[in-house]
């Protein structure tokens, strides 16, 4: 083993001692969605999150349900509202960069909203202060948030749909 190989075994370790970490498929989930398959000839991955785009409305609609649950995650792991709050608003800026035709996937790719919503999350797991006991506001809070991410992502193609054909 080298060096590098132990010290990410040894940081594996102390993160497994200190407490609830993010769901072993939510960690994989992620790593499909953002960073599956190496460019070759540089450091980047790209995932499927930016392929599924390339399909109008229905691949950003898959790819938003499968990046909602690091959200669902957050619930799990009673992360502080403000945390939620700010991991909604990467998730809907990906939503809506992916509804873009043409620059959508490019723009997707980039904002890599998932890997954002991850490392915000093991960061305040990380700071286990942040995290405090929920509270009935915080449940109907962090219920409100994710029945408004469904919501966004079934009613809002529908009412375009809707609008497109009464303008025809």
């Amino acid at each position: 083993m080298t060096s590098r190989e132990i010290h990410a075994a040894q940081q594996e370790v102390e993160r497994e001692l200190r407490g609830p970490q993010p769901a072993r498929l939510t960690t994989a989930l992620t790593h499909v969605l953002e960073d599956l398959v190496p460019v070759p000839g540089t450091k980047l991955r790209v995932g499927i999150d930016p392929v599924l785009t390339l399909v109008p409305w229905a691949g950003t609609a898959i790819g938003s349900v499968f990046g909602s649950a690091l959200l669902v995650d957050a619930v799990r792991l009673r992360m502080p509202l403000p945390v939620l709050l700010r991991m909604f608003a990467n998730w809907l800026i990906d939503w809506l960069v992916g509804l873009l035709p043409y620059a959508g996937p490019l723009l997707d790719a980039a904002w890599r909203s998932n890997n954002r919503n991850l490392r915000l999350l093991r960061r305040t797991i990380d700071d286990r202060e942040q995290v405090r006991h929920a509270s009935v506001l915080y449940w109907i809070s962090a219920v409100a948030i994710l029945v408004g991410m469904m919501l966004l992502i079934l009613l809002v193609p529908v009412l375009l749909i809707a609008w497109l054909t009464s303008l025809g």
